[in-house]
Protein backbone atom coordinates (compact mmCIF):
# COMPACT_ATOMS: atom_id res chain seq x y z
CA UNK A 1 0.00 0.00 0.00
CA UNK A 2 1.15 3.03 -0.95
CA UNK A 3 1.24 6.26 1.30
CA UNK A 4 -0.26 9.21 0.20
CA UNK A 5 0.81 12.55 1.18
CA UNK A 6 -2.46 14.66 2.61
CA UNK A 7 -2.87 17.65 -0.29
CA UNK A 8 -2.66 21.38 0.69
CA UNK A 9 -6.74 20.97 0.20
CA UNK A 10 -6.37 18.53 3.27
CA UNK A 11 -4.65 21.02 5.25
CA UNK A 12 -6.93 24.08 4.23
CA UNK A 13 -10.07 21.79 5.47
CA UNK A 14 -8.34 20.68 8.67
CA UNK A 15 -7.39 24.65 9.33
CA UNK A 16 -11.24 25.29 8.42
CA UNK A 17 -12.22 22.95 10.82
CA UNK A 18 -9.84 24.13 13.36
CA UNK A 19 -10.71 27.69 13.00
CA UNK A 20 -14.67 26.93 12.83
CA UNK A 21 -13.89 25.06 16.15
CA UNK A 22 -11.87 28.05 18.14
CA UNK A 23 -14.41 30.32 16.66
CA UNK A 24 -17.57 28.60 18.34
CA UNK A 25 -15.21 28.14 21.58
CA UNK A 26 -14.52 31.66 21.87
CA UNK A 27 -18.01 32.77 21.01
CA UNK A 28 -19.67 30.51 23.69
CA UNK A 29 -16.95 31.96 26.19
CA UNK A 30 -17.99 35.42 25.44
CA UNK A 31 -21.47 34.76 25.43
CA UNK A 32 -21.40 32.98 28.73
CA UNK A 33 -19.07 35.92 30.45
CA UNK A 34 -21.79 38.51 29.12
CA UNK A 35 -24.74 36.51 29.99
CA UNK A 36 -23.34 36.34 33.78
CA UNK A 37 -22.27 40.06 33.66
CA UNK A 38 -26.37 41.10 32.47
CA UNK A 39 -27.44 38.39 35.28
CA UNK A 40 -25.18 39.56 37.72
CA UNK A 41 -26.38 43.22 36.84
CA UNK A 42 -30.04 41.95 37.46
CA UNK A 43 -29.46 40.46 41.14
CA UNK A 44 -27.43 44.03 42.07
CA UNK A 45 -30.60 46.08 41.02
CA UNK A 46 -32.95 43.75 42.49
CA UNK A 47 -31.24 43.61 45.83
CA UNK A 48 -31.05 47.45 45.70
CA UNK A 49 -34.62 47.83 45.02
CA UNK A 50 -35.48 45.65 47.91
CA UNK A 51 -33.16 47.24 50.20
CA UNK A 52 -35.28 50.67 49.62
CA UNK A 53 -38.43 49.32 49.60
CA UNK A 54 -37.67 48.02 52.94
CA UNK A 55 -36.33 51.05 53.91
CA UNK A 56 -39.79 53.00 52.44
CA UNK A 57 -41.95 50.84 54.27
CA UNK A 58 -40.42 51.35 57.63
CA UNK A 59 -40.69 55.06 57.10
CA UNK A 60 -44.51 54.41 56.05
CA UNK A 61 -44.89 52.40 59.47
CA UNK A 62 -43.27 55.14 61.26
CA UNK A 63 -46.09 57.67 59.59
CA UNK A 64 -48.61 55.31 60.92
CA UNK A 65 -47.53 54.11 63.96
CA UNK A 66 -49.27 51.26 66.35
CA UNK A 67 -49.07 50.82 69.80
CA UNK A 68 -47.42 47.68 70.78
CA UNK A 69 -50.12 46.48 72.96
CA UNK A 70 -52.71 47.33 70.08
CA UNK A 71 -50.23 45.43 67.52
CA UNK A 72 -50.71 42.05 70.08
CA UNK A 73 -53.99 42.80 70.63
CA UNK A 74 -55.01 42.15 67.13
CA UNK A 75 -52.15 39.46 66.10
CA UNK A 76 -52.41 37.60 69.43
CA UNK A 77 -56.04 36.53 68.21
CA UNK A 78 -57.05 33.31 66.85
CA UNK A 79 -57.89 33.78 63.42
CA UNK A 80 -61.88 32.48 63.95
CA UNK A 81 -61.95 35.39 66.69
CA UNK A 82 -60.36 37.97 64.04
CA UNK A 83 -62.60 36.97 61.18
CA UNK A 84 -66.00 37.45 63.40
CA UNK A 85 -64.53 40.92 64.47
CA UNK A 86 -63.79 41.86 60.74
CA UNK A 87 -67.00 40.83 60.14
CA UNK A 88 -69.02 42.51 62.98
CA UNK A 89 -66.93 45.69 62.36
CA UNK A 90 -65.23 45.72 66.20
CA UNK A 91 -62.01 45.81 64.07
CA UNK A 92 -61.80 47.34 60.97
CA UNK A 93 -60.16 45.86 57.85
CA UNK A 94 -57.61 48.84 58.13
CA UNK A 95 -56.82 48.57 61.75
CA UNK A 96 -56.03 44.75 61.06
CA UNK A 97 -54.04 45.35 58.13
CA UNK A 98 -51.94 47.62 59.96
CA UNK A 99 -51.52 45.70 62.80
CA UNK A 100 -49.90 42.44 60.81
CA UNK A 101 -48.00 44.87 58.82
CA UNK A 102 -46.12 46.23 62.15
CA UNK A 103 -46.04 42.69 63.35
CA UNK A 104 -44.64 41.01 60.13
CA UNK A 105 -42.53 44.01 59.41
CA UNK A 106 -40.72 43.12 63.03
CA UNK A 107 -40.71 39.21 62.33
CA UNK A 108 -38.58 40.12 59.04
CA UNK A 109 -36.51 41.79 60.88
CA UNK A 110 -35.58 38.78 63.41
CA UNK A 111 -35.76 36.50 60.43
CA UNK A 112 -35.42 37.76 56.62
CA UNK A 113 -38.42 36.12 55.54
CA UNK A 114 -40.23 38.91 53.72
CA UNK A 115 -39.11 39.47 50.12
CA UNK A 116 -41.81 42.83 49.78
CA UNK A 117 -44.07 44.54 52.21
CA UNK A 118 -47.27 45.40 49.86
CA UNK A 119 -49.53 48.57 50.13
CA UNK A 120 -52.69 46.94 49.27
CA UNK A 121 -56.00 48.62 47.75
CA UNK A 122 -58.53 47.83 49.56
CA UNK A 123 -60.80 49.21 46.61
CA UNK A 124 -59.81 46.14 44.77
CA UNK A 125 -60.88 43.41 47.31
CA UNK A 126 -64.69 42.10 48.46
CA UNK A 127 -64.84 43.08 52.13
CA UNK A 128 -67.71 41.24 52.25
CA UNK A 129 -66.42 38.44 51.10
CA UNK A 130 -66.02 35.29 53.82
CA UNK A 131 -62.79 36.77 54.27
CA UNK A 132 -64.06 39.75 55.33
CA UNK A 133 -60.38 41.57 54.68
CA UNK A 134 -58.18 38.67 56.70
CA UNK A 135 -54.31 39.55 55.65
CA UNK A 136 -52.52 37.02 54.31
CA UNK A 137 -49.01 36.36 53.31
CA UNK A 138 -47.86 34.54 50.08
CA UNK A 139 -45.15 32.57 48.35
CA UNK A 140 -42.75 34.63 45.86
CA UNK A 141 -44.28 32.67 43.21
CA UNK A 142 -48.06 33.99 43.68
CA UNK A 143 -47.79 36.39 41.05
CA UNK A 144 -49.36 39.97 41.35
CA UNK A 145 -49.77 41.98 39.31
CA UNK A 146 -47.31 45.26 39.28
CA UNK A 147 -44.89 42.75 41.22
CA UNK A 148 -41.84 40.94 40.72
CA UNK A 149 -41.53 36.89 41.05
CA UNK A 150 -38.07 35.19 40.84
CA UNK A 151 -37.77 32.46 43.03
CA UNK A 152 -33.99 33.71 44.16
CA UNK A 153 -33.32 33.75 40.22
CA UNK A 154 -31.64 36.50 37.78
CA UNK A 155 -33.27 34.67 35.20
CA UNK A 156 -36.74 35.72 36.00
CA UNK A 157 -35.57 39.30 37.21
CA UNK A 158 -37.17 40.51 33.64
CA UNK A 159 -40.00 42.80 35.02
CA UNK A 160 -43.12 43.11 37.24
CA UNK A 161 -45.71 40.60 36.46
CA UNK A 162 -48.69 41.93 34.07
CA UNK A 163 -51.73 40.40 35.54
CA UNK A 164 -52.53 38.72 38.89
CA UNK A 165 -52.37 34.90 39.52
CA UNK A 166 -55.62 32.85 39.36
CA UNK A 167 -55.04 32.06 43.09
CA UNK A 168 -54.38 36.19 44.17
CA UNK A 169 -57.90 37.05 42.02
CA UNK A 170 -59.64 34.69 43.66
CA UNK A 171 -58.50 35.60 47.33
CA UNK A 172 -59.68 39.39 46.50
CA UNK A 173 -63.04 38.24 45.66
CA UNK A 174 -63.37 36.04 49.14
CA UNK A 175 -62.23 38.87 50.88
CA UNK A 176 -58.70 38.28 51.40
CA UNK A 177 -55.94 40.86 51.53
CA UNK A 178 -52.75 39.31 50.20
CA UNK A 179 -50.05 42.11 52.13
CA UNK A 180 -46.96 40.77 52.11
CA UNK A 181 -44.89 38.46 49.47
CA UNK A 182 -42.02 36.14 51.37
CA UNK A 183 -38.91 34.38 50.21
CA UNK A 184 -38.07 31.00 48.78
CA UNK A 185 -34.52 28.84 48.51
CA UNK A 186 -33.37 29.27 44.95
CA UNK A 187 -35.39 27.37 42.18
CA UNK A 188 -37.33 26.22 45.30
CA UNK A 189 -35.76 22.78 45.13
CA UNK A 190 -33.92 23.01 48.65
CA UNK A 191 -34.65 21.90 52.07
CA UNK A 192 -33.19 25.56 53.34
CA UNK A 193 -33.61 28.40 52.29
CA UNK A 194 -30.96 30.99 51.33
CA UNK A 195 -31.14 32.66 47.49
CA UNK A 196 -28.33 35.75 46.47
CA UNK A 197 -30.88 37.99 46.02
CA UNK A 198 -32.59 38.29 49.24
CA UNK A 199 -30.35 36.31 51.42
CA UNK A 200 -31.18 33.25 54.11
CA UNK A 201 -33.99 33.16 56.14
CA UNK A 202 -34.32 31.84 59.73
CA UNK A 203 -36.20 30.27 61.85
CA UNK A 204 -38.13 32.56 64.65
CA UNK A 205 -37.47 29.86 66.90
CA UNK A 206 -33.97 29.66 66.69
CA UNK A 207 -31.94 31.98 64.62
CA UNK A 208 -29.04 29.93 64.12
CA UNK A 209 -31.67 27.20 62.12
CA UNK A 210 -33.65 27.09 59.26
CA UNK A 211 -37.37 27.12 58.95
CA UNK A 212 -37.07 24.83 56.11
CA UNK A 213 -37.69 24.88 52.72
CA UNK A 214 -39.32 26.02 50.17
CA UNK A 215 -42.06 27.76 51.50
CA UNK A 216 -39.56 28.68 53.87
CA UNK A 217 -40.27 32.91 54.59
CA UNK A 218 -44.31 31.40 54.82
CA UNK A 219 -43.13 29.37 57.91
CA UNK A 220 -41.24 31.75 59.50
CA UNK A 221 -43.65 34.62 59.19
CA UNK A 222 -46.54 32.89 60.80
CA UNK A 223 -44.37 30.70 63.29
CA UNK A 224 -42.95 34.17 64.12
CA UNK A 225 -46.80 36.04 64.33
CA UNK A 226 -45.98 37.77 61.65
CA UNK A 227 -48.82 36.84 59.30
CA UNK A 228 -51.77 34.65 60.83
CA UNK A 229 -52.94 32.71 57.22
CA UNK A 230 -50.07 32.40 54.21
CA UNK A 231 -50.13 30.45 51.16
CA UNK A 232 -47.30 28.44 49.93
CA UNK A 233 -46.45 25.45 47.32
CA UNK A 234 -45.27 21.81 48.23
CA UNK A 235 -43.61 19.72 45.51
CA UNK A 236 -41.48 17.40 47.59
CA UNK A 237 -42.49 19.10 51.20
CA UNK A 238 -42.33 22.26 50.73
CA UNK A 239 -45.37 23.39 52.75
CA UNK A 240 -44.89 20.17 55.18
CA UNK A 241 -41.59 20.52 56.01
CA UNK A 242 -41.11 24.14 56.92
CA UNK A 243 -44.31 23.66 58.88
CA UNK A 244 -43.22 20.96 60.84
CA UNK A 245 -39.55 22.83 61.34
CA UNK A 246 -41.58 26.06 62.65
CA UNK A 247 -43.84 24.36 64.98
CA UNK A 248 -47.48 25.40 62.75
CA UNK A 249 -49.85 23.64 60.24
CA UNK A 250 -49.25 23.69 56.97
CA UNK A 251 -51.59 21.51 54.25
CA UNK A 252 -50.70 20.07 50.93
CA UNK A 253 -54.18 19.18 49.01
CA UNK A 254 -54.31 16.81 46.09
CA UNK A 255 -53.12 18.33 43.18
CA UNK A 256 -55.25 20.75 41.36
CA UNK A 257 -57.57 21.52 43.96
CA UNK A 258 -55.90 24.84 44.13
CA UNK A 259 -55.13 26.31 40.83
CA UNK A 260 -51.62 27.05 40.01
CA UNK A 261 -52.74 29.25 37.02
CA UNK A 262 -50.51 32.57 36.09
CA UNK A 263 -48.35 31.79 38.85
CA UNK A 264 -44.95 31.64 38.46
CA UNK A 265 -43.45 28.98 36.73
CA UNK A 266 -40.18 26.91 35.36
CA UNK A 267 -42.25 25.13 32.61
CA UNK A 268 -40.30 21.82 33.58
CA UNK A 269 -40.84 18.40 32.16
CA UNK A 270 -41.70 16.32 35.15
CA UNK A 271 -44.37 13.31 36.18
CA UNK A 272 -45.06 14.47 39.97
CA UNK A 273 -47.17 17.19 41.25
CA UNK A 274 -46.55 20.86 42.57
CA UNK A 275 -49.80 22.21 44.89
CA UNK A 276 -50.47 25.24 46.59
CA UNK A 277 -51.40 25.03 50.05
CA UNK A 278 -52.51 27.11 53.49
CA UNK A 279 -50.02 27.25 56.12
CA UNK A 280 -51.88 28.28 59.49
CA UNK A 281 -50.96 28.56 63.48
CA UNK A 282 -53.86 26.06 63.53
CA UNK A 283 -55.82 23.26 61.56
CA UNK A 284 -59.12 25.40 62.05
CA UNK A 285 -57.64 27.98 60.02
CA UNK A 286 -56.36 25.78 57.08
CA UNK A 287 -60.05 24.22 57.00
CA UNK A 288 -61.55 28.15 56.50
CA UNK A 289 -59.06 28.94 53.84
CA UNK A 290 -59.76 25.46 51.87
CA UNK A 291 -63.75 26.00 52.63
CA UNK A 292 -63.44 29.50 50.91
CA UNK A 293 -61.46 28.51 48.26
CA UNK A 294 -63.04 24.67 47.08
CA UNK A 295 -66.61 26.84 47.28
CA UNK A 296 -65.32 29.95 45.40
CA UNK A 297 -67.39 29.31 41.52
CA UNK A 298 -65.03 32.17 40.21
CA UNK A 299 -61.85 29.36 40.70
CA UNK A 300 -63.02 27.33 39.02
CA UNK A 301 -64.18 30.22 35.82
CA UNK A 302 -61.13 31.54 35.88
CA UNK A 303 -59.23 27.61 35.44
CA UNK A 304 -61.57 25.07 33.89
CA UNK A 305 -58.61 22.52 34.64
CA UNK A 306 -59.59 23.02 38.50
CA UNK A 307 -62.14 20.50 39.48
CA UNK A 308 -65.59 22.37 40.43
CA UNK A 309 -65.47 20.40 43.61
CA UNK A 310 -66.87 22.37 46.33
CA UNK A 311 -65.78 21.64 50.14
CA UNK A 312 -68.01 18.26 51.07
CA UNK A 313 -67.70 16.63 54.36
CA UNK A 314 -69.65 14.04 56.05
CA UNK A 315 -67.78 12.68 58.72
CA UNK A 316 -68.31 8.69 59.14
CA UNK A 317 -70.10 7.66 62.11
CA UNK A 318 -67.71 5.52 63.75
CA UNK A 319 -64.43 5.81 65.19
CA UNK A 320 -61.64 6.65 62.91
CA UNK A 321 -59.62 3.95 61.52
CA UNK A 322 -55.77 5.43 61.02
CA UNK A 323 -52.91 3.91 60.04
CA UNK A 324 -49.59 4.75 61.28
CA UNK A 325 -45.99 3.99 61.08
CA UNK A 326 -43.03 5.09 62.55
CA UNK A 327 -40.00 3.67 59.79
CA UNK A 328 -40.75 3.89 55.91
CA UNK A 329 -38.59 0.73 55.66
CA UNK A 330 -35.53 2.17 54.67
CA UNK A 331 -34.49 6.00 56.69
CA UNK A 332 -35.04 5.29 60.03
CA UNK A 333 -36.45 8.32 61.85
CA UNK A 334 -34.49 9.94 65.10
CA UNK A 335 -36.08 8.82 67.83
CA UNK A 336 -38.17 11.99 68.99
CA UNK A 337 -39.87 11.70 65.66
CA UNK A 338 -40.80 8.33 66.39
CA UNK A 339 -42.20 9.08 70.14
CA UNK A 340 -44.08 11.88 68.87
CA UNK A 341 -46.42 9.40 66.54
CA UNK A 342 -46.73 7.02 69.26
CA UNK A 343 -47.35 9.77 71.70
CA UNK A 344 -50.59 11.21 69.46
CA UNK A 345 -51.61 7.46 68.58
CA UNK A 346 -51.95 6.93 72.36
CA UNK A 347 -53.99 9.81 72.55
CA UNK A 348 -56.31 9.27 69.77
CA UNK A 349 -56.85 5.92 70.98
CA UNK A 350 -57.88 7.23 74.20
CA UNK A 351 -60.80 9.68 72.05
CA UNK A 352 -61.80 6.00 70.79
CA UNK A 353 -60.67 5.93 67.52
CA UNK A 354 -58.57 2.71 66.17
CA UNK A 355 -55.15 2.91 65.29
CA UNK A 356 -53.59 0.31 62.97
CA UNK A 357 -50.15 -0.90 62.26
CA UNK A 358 -49.26 0.00 58.90
CA UNK A 359 -46.22 -0.28 56.71
CA UNK A 360 -46.18 1.66 53.04
CA UNK A 361 -45.80 -1.16 50.21
CA UNK A 362 -42.82 0.31 49.48
CA UNK A 363 -39.48 1.10 51.15
CA UNK A 364 -38.50 4.57 51.53
CA UNK A 365 -35.44 4.51 49.11
CA UNK A 366 -37.79 2.81 46.22
CA UNK A 367 -40.39 5.90 46.74
CA UNK A 368 -37.52 8.19 46.90
CA UNK A 369 -35.99 7.22 43.94
CA UNK A 370 -39.22 7.20 42.10
CA UNK A 371 -40.01 10.98 43.06
CA UNK A 372 -36.32 11.95 42.36
CA UNK A 373 -37.05 10.39 38.77
CA UNK A 374 -40.23 11.75 38.06
CA UNK A 375 -38.90 15.23 39.26
CA UNK A 376 -35.97 15.16 37.02
CA UNK A 377 -37.80 13.34 33.80
CA UNK A 378 -35.79 16.62 31.71
CA UNK A 379 -32.30 14.96 32.87
CA UNK A 380 -31.84 18.66 34.71
CA UNK A 381 -31.96 20.08 31.41
CA UNK A 382 -34.63 23.05 32.32
CA UNK A 383 -32.51 23.98 35.42
CA UNK A 384 -29.18 24.45 34.25
CA UNK A 385 -31.08 26.72 31.51
CA UNK A 386 -32.28 28.93 34.40
CA UNK A 387 -29.51 28.81 36.67
CA UNK A 388 -25.41 28.15 34.54
CA UNK A 389 -24.72 31.49 34.84
CA UNK A 390 -25.73 32.69 38.11
CA UNK A 391 -24.83 32.68 41.17
CA UNK A 392 -25.96 28.87 43.23
CA UNK A 393 -24.61 27.71 46.70
CA UNK A 394 -22.64 24.85 46.66
CA UNK A 395 -25.66 21.98 46.86
CA UNK A 396 -27.32 23.70 44.13
CA UNK A 397 -23.68 23.97 42.46
CA UNK A 398 -22.87 20.02 42.78
CA UNK A 399 -26.52 19.21 41.29
CA UNK A 400 -26.01 21.55 38.08
CA UNK A 401 -22.50 19.85 37.51
CA UNK A 402 -24.02 16.42 37.25
CA UNK A 403 -26.98 17.95 34.80
CA UNK A 404 -24.54 19.97 32.84
CA UNK A 405 -22.27 17.12 32.13
CA UNK A 406 -22.40 14.51 28.89
CA UNK A 407 -24.30 11.27 29.30
CA UNK A 408 -20.88 9.67 28.75
CA UNK A 409 -19.45 11.48 31.87
CA UNK A 410 -22.66 10.60 33.51
CA UNK A 411 -22.41 7.31 33.15
CA UNK A 412 -18.94 6.83 34.59
CA UNK A 413 -19.58 8.67 37.16
CA UNK A 414 -22.35 6.41 38.21
CA UNK A 415 -20.07 3.76 37.54
CA UNK A 416 -17.34 5.04 39.57
CA UNK A 417 -20.04 5.88 42.56
CA UNK A 418 -21.18 2.31 42.49
CA UNK A 419 -17.72 0.89 42.78
CA UNK A 420 -16.64 3.02 45.64
CA UNK A 421 -19.79 4.58 47.75
CA UNK A 422 -22.79 3.70 49.89
CA UNK A 423 -25.36 1.96 47.49
CA UNK A 424 -27.47 5.04 48.82
CA UNK A 425 -25.42 8.10 47.36
CA UNK A 426 -26.39 6.24 43.98
CA UNK A 427 -29.78 6.84 43.87
CA UNK A 428 -29.34 10.42 42.80
CA UNK A 429 -27.27 9.13 39.93
CA UNK A 430 -29.56 6.60 39.13
CA UNK A 431 -32.54 8.88 39.19
CA UNK A 432 -31.26 11.33 36.53
CA UNK A 433 -30.04 8.94 33.98
CA UNK A 434 -33.11 7.36 34.02
CA UNK A 435 -35.16 8.66 31.32
CA UNK A 436 -32.55 9.32 28.16
CA UNK A 437 -35.10 8.98 25.03
CA UNK A 438 -38.77 8.27 24.40
CA UNK A 439 -39.28 4.36 24.99
CA UNK A 440 -37.59 5.31 28.85
CA UNK A 441 -39.75 7.86 29.18
CA UNK A 442 -42.51 5.82 28.63
CA UNK A 443 -41.11 2.85 30.75
CA UNK A 444 -40.66 5.50 33.70
CA UNK A 445 -44.71 6.29 33.16
CA UNK A 446 -46.09 2.85 33.01
CA UNK A 447 -43.64 2.13 36.08
CA UNK A 448 -45.17 5.34 37.84
CA UNK A 449 -48.69 4.35 37.15
CA UNK A 450 -48.25 0.92 38.38
CA UNK A 451 -46.33 2.03 41.68
CA UNK A 452 -49.39 4.68 42.38
CA UNK A 453 -52.08 1.65 41.84
CA UNK A 454 -50.30 -0.54 43.81
CA UNK A 455 -50.13 1.93 46.62
CA UNK A 456 -53.55 2.64 46.37
CA UNK A 457 -55.06 -0.73 46.31
CA UNK A 458 -53.16 -1.12 49.06
CA UNK A 459 -54.60 1.42 51.11
CA UNK A 460 -58.08 0.47 50.00
CA UNK A 461 -57.80 -3.51 51.45
CA UNK A 462 -56.50 -1.95 54.85
CA UNK A 463 -59.53 0.07 54.76
CA UNK A 464 -58.11 3.15 56.04
CA UNK A 465 -59.06 6.60 56.53
CA UNK A 466 -55.54 8.37 56.95
CA UNK A 467 -52.32 7.64 58.17
CA UNK A 468 -50.20 8.98 60.59
CA UNK A 469 -45.95 9.01 60.27
CA UNK A 470 -43.52 11.57 61.22
CA UNK A 471 -43.36 14.79 59.84
CA UNK A 472 -39.56 13.93 57.92
CA UNK A 473 -37.02 11.38 59.44
CA UNK A 474 -35.74 13.93 61.70
CA UNK A 475 -37.14 16.04 64.50
CA UNK A 476 -35.81 19.87 64.95
CA UNK A 477 -34.23 22.48 62.47
CA UNK A 478 -31.34 22.24 60.76
CA UNK A 479 -28.45 24.77 61.28
CA UNK A 480 -29.46 27.33 58.47
CA UNK A 481 -26.16 26.39 55.77
CA UNK A 482 -25.63 23.15 56.67
CA UNK A 483 -23.70 21.36 53.82
CA UNK A 484 -24.42 17.64 55.27
CA UNK A 485 -27.01 15.75 53.02
CA UNK A 486 -29.97 14.26 54.36
CA UNK A 487 -31.80 14.07 51.60
CA UNK A 488 -33.10 10.41 52.41
CA UNK A 489 -35.10 11.42 55.66
CA UNK A 490 -37.21 13.69 53.08
CA UNK A 491 -39.00 10.50 52.46
CA UNK A 492 -41.61 10.73 54.29
CA UNK A 493 -42.59 14.13 52.66
CA UNK A 494 -41.99 12.72 49.27
CA UNK A 495 -43.92 9.34 49.75
CA UNK A 496 -47.58 12.09 49.24
CA UNK A 497 -46.52 13.53 46.59
CA UNK A 498 -45.37 11.16 44.15
CA UNK A 499 -48.75 9.21 45.42
CA UNK A 500 -50.83 12.73 44.91
CA UNK A 501 -51.88 11.98 48.15
CA UNK A 502 -53.37 15.43 50.25
CA UNK A 503 -51.33 15.76 53.45
CA UNK A 504 -50.65 18.08 56.49
CA UNK A 505 -48.05 18.57 59.65
CA UNK A 506 -49.23 19.25 62.58
CA UNK A 507 -46.99 20.15 65.95
CA UNK A 508 -47.35 17.14 68.48
CA UNK A 509 -47.36 19.03 71.23
CA UNK A 510 -44.12 17.29 72.56
CA UNK A 511 -40.23 18.78 72.17
CA UNK A 512 -37.22 17.14 72.05
CA UNK A 513 -35.80 15.58 75.47
CA UNK A 514 -32.23 14.04 76.78
CA UNK A 515 -33.67 10.61 76.60
CA UNK A 516 -34.30 11.25 72.63
CA UNK A 517 -30.61 12.52 71.87
CA UNK A 518 -28.94 10.04 74.08
CA UNK A 519 -29.42 7.18 71.21
CA UNK A 520 -27.82 9.43 69.05
CA UNK A 521 -25.00 10.65 71.42
CA UNK A 522 -23.91 7.30 71.95
CA UNK A 523 -24.22 6.23 68.12
CA UNK A 524 -21.46 9.11 67.62
CA UNK A 525 -19.42 8.25 70.14
CA UNK A 526 -20.21 11.27 72.65
CA UNK A 527 -19.29 10.79 76.24
CA UNK A 528 -20.23 12.26 79.76
CA UNK A 529 -17.72 13.22 82.29
CA UNK A 530 -15.31 10.87 79.96
CA UNK A 531 -17.95 8.06 80.05
CA UNK A 532 -19.80 6.40 77.10
CA UNK A 533 -23.15 7.95 77.16
CA UNK A 534 -25.54 5.59 79.71
CA UNK A 535 -28.78 4.67 77.64
CA UNK A 536 -32.35 3.49 78.97
CA UNK A 537 -32.74 -0.42 79.76
CA UNK A 538 -33.73 -1.65 75.86
CA UNK A 539 -32.53 1.67 74.17
CA UNK A 540 -29.90 0.66 71.42
CA UNK A 541 -27.93 3.48 69.85
CA UNK A 542 -29.45 5.20 66.62
CA UNK A 543 -28.06 3.33 63.67
CA UNK A 544 -25.41 5.25 61.32
CA UNK A 545 -24.30 2.88 58.98
CA UNK A 546 -25.89 4.70 56.40
CA UNK A 547 -24.27 8.24 55.23
CA UNK A 548 -28.23 10.21 55.35
CA UNK A 549 -29.04 8.56 58.86
CA UNK A 550 -25.48 9.68 59.96
CA UNK A 551 -25.89 13.32 59.07
CA UNK A 552 -28.96 13.10 60.53
CA UNK A 553 -27.57 12.17 64.02
CA UNK A 554 -24.96 14.77 63.75
CA UNK A 555 -27.65 17.25 62.93
CA UNK A 556 -30.42 16.58 65.55
CA UNK A 557 -28.00 15.68 68.40
CA UNK A 558 -28.10 19.39 69.77
CA UNK A 559 -31.74 19.89 69.53
CA UNK A 560 -32.55 19.41 72.96
CA UNK A 561 -35.97 21.08 73.59
CA UNK A 562 -37.15 22.05 70.29
CA UNK A 563 -41.16 20.96 69.17
CA UNK A 564 -41.68 18.28 67.06
CA UNK A 565 -44.47 17.29 64.55
CA UNK A 566 -46.40 14.41 62.82
CA UNK A 567 -47.96 14.25 59.69
CA UNK A 568 -51.08 12.88 58.18
CA UNK A 569 -51.86 12.05 54.90
CA UNK A 570 -55.38 10.30 53.09
CA UNK A 571 -56.50 9.24 50.24
CA UNK A 572 -56.66 11.31 46.52
CA UNK A 573 -59.07 13.31 46.47
CA UNK A 574 -60.46 12.94 50.36
CA UNK A 575 -59.23 16.54 51.37
CA UNK A 576 -61.69 16.91 53.56
CA UNK A 577 -60.81 13.79 55.51
CA UNK A 578 -57.05 14.75 55.83
CA UNK A 579 -58.35 17.99 57.40
CA UNK A 580 -60.49 16.46 59.86
CA UNK A 581 -57.92 13.87 60.84
CA UNK A 582 -54.98 16.52 61.19
CA UNK A 583 -57.83 18.49 63.51
CA UNK A 584 -58.34 15.38 65.38
CA UNK A 585 -54.39 15.34 65.83
CA UNK A 586 -54.40 18.55 66.98
CA UNK A 587 -57.11 18.24 69.40
CA UNK A 588 -54.66 14.88 70.54
CA UNK A 589 -51.94 17.04 71.20
CA UNK A 590 -53.62 19.65 73.48
CA UNK A 591 -54.77 17.03 75.73
CA UNK A 592 -58.62 16.82 74.60
CA UNK A 593 -59.82 13.41 75.24
CA UNK A 594 -63.15 13.47 72.61
CA UNK A 595 -63.70 13.25 68.98
CA UNK A 596 -63.96 17.07 67.80
CA UNK A 597 -66.64 18.68 65.38
CA UNK A 598 -67.83 16.88 62.37
CA UNK A 599 -67.97 20.23 60.16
Amino acid sequence: MVYKIPTPKFHKGLWVAGGLGLAYFVYQAVSSMLIRREWAKRRDRKRKENAAAKAQFAEYLRQNPMKSTDVEAIVSKPFAEILSSLKSGEITPEKALLAYQHKAFAVDQRCNCVVEFLYPDLKLVNLKGPFAGMPVSVKDNYKIKGHESCAGMAYFLTGPAKEDSVIISVLYSLGAVPFVRTNVPQSMLSVLSWNPINGVTLNPLALDRSPGGSSSGEAALVGGGGSILGFGTDLGGSIRLPSAMCNIVGFKPTANRISQRKMLSFKRLMTTFSCCGPLARDVETCITAMQCIWNSQLHHDLDYMTPPVPYTFTPPDRPLRIGYFTYDGSFKAVPAAERAVLHIKSRLEAMGHKLIPWQPPYPGSECFEMFLTALFVDGGARLVEMLQYDEVEKSMFLGLKVFKSWRLTRRIKWILAKLFTHPDNLIYMRAVNYVTDVPTLTQHINALEEFRYRWYDNWRESNLDAVLCPAFGMAAPVPVRTTRSFAGMLTYLHLFNITNMPAGSVPSGICVTEADLAPLRASLGQKDDNKPVKLAPGVTPYPIDRPWQKAAAELQVDTLGMPVGVQVAAAPWHDEMCLHVMREVERAARGVSQPGPTN
